[in-house]
Protein backbone atom coordinates (compact mmCIF):
# COMPACT_ATOMS: atom_id res chain seq x y z
CA UNK A 1 0.00 0.00 0.00
CA UNK A 2 1.73 3.21 -1.01
CA UNK A 3 0.48 6.05 1.39
CA UNK A 4 0.97 9.76 0.43
CA UNK A 5 0.74 11.51 3.90
CA UNK A 6 0.16 15.22 4.71
CA UNK A 7 1.16 16.59 7.73
CA UNK A 8 2.81 19.51 9.90
CA UNK A 9 6.08 17.75 10.42
CA UNK A 10 8.55 14.70 10.08
CA UNK A 11 9.69 15.31 13.46
CA UNK A 12 7.55 15.53 16.33
CA UNK A 13 8.07 19.39 17.03
CA UNK A 14 4.21 19.85 17.56
CA UNK A 15 0.53 17.96 18.01
CA UNK A 16 -0.14 17.32 14.78
CA UNK A 17 3.29 16.17 14.06
CA UNK A 18 3.86 13.72 17.41
CA UNK A 19 0.80 11.71 15.98
CA UNK A 20 2.11 11.82 12.25
CA UNK A 21 5.18 10.60 13.50
CA UNK A 22 3.96 7.81 15.65
CA UNK A 23 1.62 6.26 12.78
CA UNK A 24 4.54 6.23 10.24
CA UNK A 25 6.93 5.12 12.82
CA UNK A 26 4.86 1.69 13.74
CA UNK A 27 3.79 1.18 9.96
CA UNK A 28 6.70 2.00 7.63
CA UNK A 29 7.37 -1.80 6.07
CA UNK A 30 7.79 -3.11 2.82
CA UNK A 31 3.99 -3.69 2.79
CA UNK A 32 3.52 -0.13 3.63
CA UNK A 33 5.35 2.57 1.77
CA UNK A 34 4.96 6.53 2.82
CA UNK A 35 5.73 9.65 0.90
CA UNK A 36 5.45 12.47 3.10
CA UNK A 37 4.47 16.07 2.46
CA UNK A 38 4.78 18.40 4.94
CA UNK A 39 4.29 22.25 5.97
CA UNK A 40 7.53 24.75 5.99
CA UNK A 41 6.22 27.63 8.43
CA UNK A 42 7.71 30.27 6.27
CA UNK A 43 5.93 31.13 2.81
CA UNK A 44 8.78 30.44 0.48
CA UNK A 45 8.26 30.10 -3.02
CA UNK A 46 9.92 26.84 -4.71
CA UNK A 47 8.18 22.54 -4.75
CA UNK A 48 8.88 20.09 -2.63
CA UNK A 49 8.23 17.96 0.13
CA UNK A 50 8.45 20.57 2.60
CA UNK A 51 6.78 22.93 1.39
CA UNK A 52 3.04 22.52 2.06
CA UNK A 53 1.10 25.98 2.07
CA UNK A 54 -2.49 25.62 2.99
CA UNK A 55 -1.92 26.24 6.83
CA UNK A 56 -1.65 29.95 5.33
CA UNK A 57 -5.61 29.08 4.05
CA UNK A 58 -6.89 31.98 6.01
CA UNK A 59 -4.88 34.22 4.14
CA UNK A 60 -3.95 33.17 0.93
CA UNK A 61 -7.30 31.04 0.64
CA UNK A 62 -7.32 29.00 -2.88
CA UNK A 63 -4.06 29.72 -3.53
CA UNK A 64 -2.58 27.94 -0.93
CA UNK A 65 -5.11 25.03 -1.72
CA UNK A 66 -4.01 25.62 -5.30
CA UNK A 67 0.13 25.58 -4.74
CA UNK A 68 -0.15 22.48 -2.68
CA UNK A 69 -2.12 20.31 -5.68
CA UNK A 70 0.21 21.33 -7.93
CA UNK A 71 3.37 20.87 -6.06
CA UNK A 72 2.12 17.07 -5.25
CA UNK A 73 0.96 16.51 -8.78
CA UNK A 74 4.72 17.29 -10.10
CA UNK A 75 7.30 16.29 -6.90
CA UNK A 76 5.24 13.08 -5.58
CA UNK A 77 7.24 9.96 -6.76
CA UNK A 78 4.73 7.44 -6.84
CA UNK A 79 1.22 6.63 -7.75
CA UNK A 80 -0.78 6.40 -3.79
CA UNK A 81 -3.13 4.20 -2.98
CA UNK A 82 -5.13 6.33 -0.37
CA UNK A 83 -4.13 9.37 1.19
CA UNK A 84 -4.05 10.64 5.08
CA UNK A 85 -4.66 14.02 5.76
CA UNK A 86 -2.87 14.27 9.43
CA UNK A 87 -3.72 18.14 9.44
CA UNK A 88 -6.87 19.77 8.97
CA UNK A 89 -5.89 22.57 6.85
CA UNK A 90 -4.45 20.05 3.98
CA UNK A 91 -8.29 18.30 3.59
CA UNK A 92 -8.89 19.98 0.73
CA UNK A 93 -6.09 19.22 -0.63
CA UNK A 94 -6.98 15.41 0.04
CA UNK A 95 -10.13 15.81 -1.66
CA UNK A 96 -9.22 17.02 -5.00
CA UNK A 97 -6.10 14.43 -5.20
CA UNK A 98 -8.46 12.05 -4.39
CA UNK A 99 -10.47 12.70 -7.22
CA UNK A 100 -7.71 13.09 -9.66
CA UNK A 101 -6.43 9.19 -8.72
CA UNK A 102 -9.54 8.23 -7.91
CA UNK A 103 -8.72 6.93 -4.83
CA UNK A 104 -9.57 7.10 -0.87
CA UNK A 105 -8.68 9.82 1.79
CA UNK A 106 -9.07 9.77 5.35
CA UNK A 107 -8.41 12.71 7.86
CA UNK A 108 -7.33 12.99 11.20
CA UNK A 109 -9.67 15.40 13.33
CA UNK A 110 -7.18 16.95 16.43
CA UNK A 111 -9.91 19.40 18.01
CA UNK A 112 -10.46 22.92 17.35
CA UNK A 113 -9.16 22.94 13.68
CA UNK A 114 -11.60 20.18 13.02
CA UNK A 115 -14.08 22.49 14.10
CA UNK A 116 -13.39 25.69 12.94
CA UNK A 117 -12.37 25.24 9.49
CA UNK A 118 -15.60 23.35 8.51
CA UNK A 119 -17.86 25.64 10.00
CA UNK A 120 -16.47 28.95 8.33
CA UNK A 121 -15.03 27.78 5.22
CA UNK A 122 -17.78 25.64 2.42
CA UNK A 123 -14.98 23.84 1.32
CA UNK A 124 -13.41 22.30 4.37
CA UNK A 125 -17.09 20.86 5.27
CA UNK A 126 -17.24 19.52 1.90
CA UNK A 127 -13.59 18.02 2.13
CA UNK A 128 -14.52 16.21 5.81
CA UNK A 129 -18.13 15.36 4.29
CA UNK A 130 -16.49 13.62 1.64
CA UNK A 131 -13.52 11.50 3.28
CA UNK A 132 -14.06 7.94 3.19
CA UNK A 133 -13.28 7.95 7.11
CA UNK A 134 -12.90 11.03 9.60
CA UNK A 135 -10.54 9.84 12.74
CA UNK A 136 -11.19 11.77 15.70
CA UNK A 137 -8.85 11.69 18.33
CA UNK A 138 -11.69 11.47 20.88
CA UNK A 139 -15.02 10.93 21.48
CA UNK A 140 -15.49 14.87 22.54
CA UNK A 141 -13.97 16.22 19.12
CA UNK A 142 -16.43 14.06 17.40
CA UNK A 143 -19.32 15.41 19.59
CA UNK A 144 -17.89 18.80 18.77
CA UNK A 145 -17.77 17.91 14.87
CA UNK A 146 -21.65 16.65 15.26
CA UNK A 147 -22.90 19.84 17.02
CA UNK A 148 -21.60 21.88 14.35
CA UNK A 149 -23.64 19.24 11.38
CA UNK A 150 -20.25 18.58 10.21
CA UNK A 151 -21.63 14.82 8.85
CA UNK A 152 -18.80 12.74 7.83
CA UNK A 153 -17.74 9.09 8.26
CA UNK A 154 -16.71 8.68 11.65
CA UNK A 155 -13.73 6.22 12.92
CA UNK A 156 -12.67 7.47 16.70
CA UNK A 157 -9.15 6.66 17.74
CA UNK A 158 -7.51 7.36 20.57
CA UNK A 159 -4.02 8.39 21.08
CA UNK A 160 -1.91 6.75 22.46
CA UNK A 161 2.17 6.97 24.50
CA UNK A 162 5.37 4.93 23.40
CA UNK A 163 5.08 2.82 27.13
CA UNK A 164 9.51 1.99 26.51
CA UNK A 165 10.06 5.75 26.99
CA UNK A 166 6.97 7.16 29.35
CA UNK A 167 6.72 4.40 32.40
CA UNK A 168 7.09 4.23 36.06
CA UNK A 169 10.65 4.12 37.74
CA UNK A 170 10.18 2.85 41.49
CA UNK A 171 13.87 4.12 42.07
CA UNK A 172 12.06 7.90 41.79
CA UNK A 173 11.18 9.06 45.13
CA UNK A 174 7.71 11.49 44.91
CA UNK A 175 8.33 15.15 45.73
CA UNK A 176 5.57 17.27 46.17
CA UNK A 177 5.93 18.63 43.06
CA UNK A 178 2.34 19.28 40.48
CA UNK A 179 3.24 19.39 36.76
CA UNK A 180 1.23 21.32 34.36
CA UNK A 181 2.48 20.44 30.63
CA UNK A 182 1.71 23.67 28.05
CA UNK A 183 1.48 26.93 27.52
CA UNK A 184 -0.28 30.23 28.63
CA UNK A 185 -3.16 29.52 25.74
CA UNK A 186 -6.46 30.24 27.69
CA UNK A 187 -7.42 26.52 27.22
CA UNK A 188 -4.74 24.87 28.56
CA UNK A 189 -6.35 26.42 31.84
CA UNK A 190 -3.23 27.21 33.66
CA UNK A 191 -4.99 30.68 35.35
CA UNK A 192 -7.91 27.96 36.68
CA UNK A 193 -5.06 26.06 38.62
CA UNK A 194 -3.63 28.62 40.39
CA UNK A 195 -6.69 30.57 41.33
CA UNK A 196 -7.25 26.94 43.11
CA UNK A 197 -3.92 26.49 44.06
CA UNK A 198 -4.50 29.79 46.37
CA UNK A 199 -7.01 27.82 48.28
CA UNK A 200 -4.98 24.58 48.60
CA UNK A 201 -1.88 26.67 49.39
CA UNK A 202 -4.32 28.05 52.99
CA UNK A 203 -3.52 24.19 54.16
CA UNK A 204 -0.70 23.65 52.61
CA UNK A 205 2.23 25.57 51.46
CA UNK A 206 4.63 22.82 50.46
CA UNK A 207 3.58 22.29 46.94
CA UNK A 208 5.26 23.29 44.16
CA UNK A 209 3.88 23.80 40.50
CA UNK A 210 6.62 23.32 37.84
CA UNK A 211 5.56 24.37 34.59
CA UNK A 212 6.89 22.65 31.31
CA UNK A 213 6.45 24.09 27.84
CA UNK A 214 6.83 26.80 25.27
CA UNK A 215 6.41 29.98 27.10
CA UNK A 216 6.95 33.15 25.99
CA UNK A 217 7.79 36.02 28.99
CA UNK A 218 7.95 39.07 26.82
CA UNK A 219 3.89 38.55 26.55
CA UNK A 220 1.17 40.29 28.65
CA UNK A 221 -0.29 36.97 29.68
CA UNK A 222 2.67 35.87 31.26
CA UNK A 223 2.83 39.52 33.04
CA UNK A 224 -0.24 38.92 34.60
CA UNK A 225 0.32 35.46 35.66
CA UNK A 226 3.94 36.56 37.05
CA UNK A 227 1.36 39.08 38.97
CA UNK A 228 -0.99 37.19 40.59
CA UNK A 229 1.81 34.38 41.78
CA UNK A 230 3.73 37.15 43.12
CA UNK A 231 0.27 38.65 44.89
CA UNK A 232 -0.53 35.18 46.52
CA UNK A 233 3.28 33.90 47.37
CA UNK A 234 2.52 30.70 45.47
CA UNK A 235 5.50 28.39 44.39
CA UNK A 236 5.94 28.33 40.79
CA UNK A 237 8.72 27.34 38.35
CA UNK A 238 9.08 27.97 34.22
CA UNK A 239 11.41 25.63 33.43
CA UNK A 240 10.79 25.94 29.52
CA UNK A 241 10.84 23.43 27.23
CA UNK A 242 12.68 20.21 28.09
CA UNK A 243 13.83 17.05 26.27
CA UNK A 244 11.71 14.05 26.10
CA UNK A 245 13.96 12.17 29.20
CA UNK A 246 13.53 15.36 31.46
CA UNK A 247 9.76 15.38 30.44
CA UNK A 248 9.41 11.62 31.94
CA UNK A 249 11.50 12.62 35.16
CA UNK A 250 9.39 15.26 35.92
CA UNK A 251 6.44 13.46 35.29
CA UNK A 252 8.10 10.81 37.57
CA UNK A 253 9.00 12.63 40.79
CA UNK A 254 5.83 14.48 40.69
CA UNK A 255 2.85 13.83 43.19
CA UNK A 256 0.40 15.09 40.81
CA UNK A 257 0.04 16.46 37.20
CA UNK A 258 -2.50 18.89 36.04
CA UNK A 259 -4.14 20.18 32.64
CA UNK A 260 -7.53 21.79 33.21
CA UNK A 261 -8.47 22.10 30.05
CA UNK A 262 -10.86 25.10 28.96
CA UNK A 263 -13.60 24.37 26.12
CA UNK A 264 -14.39 27.43 24.13
CA UNK A 265 -16.74 27.02 20.93
CA UNK A 266 -14.16 26.85 18.65
CA UNK A 267 -10.96 26.37 20.77
CA UNK A 268 -11.07 23.19 22.99
CA UNK A 269 -8.50 20.22 23.92
CA UNK A 270 -8.97 17.61 21.43
CA UNK A 271 -7.53 14.48 23.60
CA UNK A 272 -4.91 15.23 26.05
CA UNK A 273 -2.13 13.85 25.44
CA UNK A 274 -0.84 14.91 28.80
CA UNK A 275 -2.70 12.91 30.91
CA UNK A 276 -1.76 9.88 29.25
CA UNK A 277 1.56 10.60 29.82
CA UNK A 278 2.04 11.59 33.16
CA UNK A 279 -0.66 8.14 33.87
CA UNK A 280 2.18 5.89 31.68
CA UNK A 281 4.56 7.28 34.39
CA UNK A 282 2.45 6.01 36.94
CA UNK A 283 1.74 10.03 38.33
CA UNK A 284 -2.06 10.80 39.09
CA UNK A 285 -3.46 13.13 36.86
CA UNK A 286 -6.52 16.04 37.19
CA UNK A 287 -8.51 16.93 33.88
CA UNK A 288 -11.69 18.65 32.92
CA UNK A 289 -15.06 17.43 32.39
CA UNK A 290 -16.37 18.78 29.06
CA UNK A 291 -13.28 17.76 26.83
CA UNK A 292 -11.11 15.43 25.06
CA UNK A 293 -9.74 14.66 28.46
CA UNK A 294 -13.06 12.85 29.15
CA UNK A 295 -11.35 9.72 26.83
CA UNK A 296 -7.45 10.07 28.70
CA UNK A 297 -8.42 9.97 32.00
CA UNK A 298 -10.36 6.97 33.77
CA UNK A 299 -11.66 6.87 37.69
CA UNK A 300 -8.57 4.69 38.43
CA UNK A 301 -6.10 6.89 36.93
CA UNK A 302 -6.99 10.29 38.09
CA UNK A 303 -9.65 12.97 38.22
CA UNK A 304 -12.24 15.08 36.23
CA UNK A 305 -13.48 18.47 37.40
CA UNK A 306 -15.51 20.99 35.80
CA UNK A 307 -13.59 23.84 34.95
CA UNK A 308 -14.09 26.95 36.71
CA UNK A 309 -14.88 24.97 39.93
CA UNK A 310 -12.05 26.12 41.94
CA UNK A 311 -13.55 24.59 45.33
CA UNK A 312 -13.65 21.42 43.76
CA UNK A 313 -9.99 21.37 42.10
CA UNK A 314 -8.61 22.26 45.21
CA UNK A 315 -10.38 19.35 46.96
CA UNK A 316 -8.89 17.14 44.81
CA UNK A 317 -5.53 18.37 44.92
CA UNK A 318 -5.46 18.24 48.48
CA UNK A 319 -6.76 14.75 48.54
CA UNK A 320 -4.14 13.31 46.35
CA UNK A 321 -1.37 15.03 48.36
CA UNK A 322 -2.93 13.57 52.07
CA UNK A 323 -3.10 10.37 50.54
CA UNK A 324 -1.07 7.81 52.81
CA UNK A 325 0.05 5.58 50.19
CA UNK A 326 0.56 6.16 46.92
CA UNK A 327 -1.91 4.22 44.60
CA UNK A 328 -1.11 2.14 41.97
CA UNK A 329 -2.41 3.17 38.42
CA UNK A 330 -4.03 0.99 36.01
CA UNK A 331 -1.76 1.58 33.14
CA UNK A 332 -3.54 -0.40 30.68
CA UNK A 333 -5.94 2.16 30.11
CA UNK A 334 -3.45 4.29 28.21
CA UNK A 335 -3.15 3.11 24.64
CA UNK A 336 0.44 2.05 22.78
CA UNK A 337 1.26 4.19 19.51
CA UNK A 338 1.38 0.37 18.35
CA UNK A 339 -2.11 -0.52 19.11
CA UNK A 340 -2.82 3.19 17.64
CA UNK A 341 -1.28 2.62 14.26
CA UNK A 342 -2.97 -0.92 13.53
CA UNK A 343 -6.64 1.05 13.91
CA UNK A 344 -5.45 3.39 11.59
CA UNK A 345 -4.13 0.25 8.90
CA UNK A 346 -7.82 -1.27 9.39
CA UNK A 347 -8.98 1.77 8.58
CA UNK A 348 -6.90 2.25 5.25
CA UNK A 349 -7.08 -1.35 4.47
CA UNK A 350 -10.77 -1.04 4.44
CA UNK A 351 -10.96 1.94 2.20
CA UNK A 352 -8.82 0.34 -0.53
CA UNK A 353 -10.67 -2.75 -0.16
CA UNK A 354 -13.69 -0.73 -0.90
CA UNK A 355 -12.37 1.68 -3.65
CA UNK A 356 -11.41 -1.71 -5.47
CA UNK A 357 -14.57 -3.57 -5.10
CA UNK A 358 -15.93 -0.42 -6.40
CA UNK A 359 -14.23 -0.23 -9.21
CA UNK A 360 -14.57 -3.84 -10.00
CA UNK A 361 -18.77 -3.36 -9.97
CA UNK A 362 -18.41 -0.15 -12.12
Amino acid sequence: MNVLFLTSDVVPTNGWAVIGHNIVKNLQSEAICFEIFSEERKFSLGLGHGKLKSSFYDKYKFLAIFYDLVNILITCKQKPDLIHCNVEYYAPVAMLLSKIHRIPYTITACGTYSVRLPKEHRIYKKAFEAAFRTIPISHYTKKRMLCEQINSNYNVVLLGVDKNVFRPDPSVKKDDIITFVGNLKPRKGLSFLLESMVEVSKQRTNIKIVVIGNIDFSSSAYSDIERFISLHQLDVEFVGMVSEKDLVHYYQRATLNVLPSKSQPFYFEGFGLIHSEAIACGTITIGTCNSGNEDAISTENGYLVEYGDKKELSEKILKVFSEDRYPSLNLNQVNDWESVAKKYLEVWTSACVFNQTSKVSV
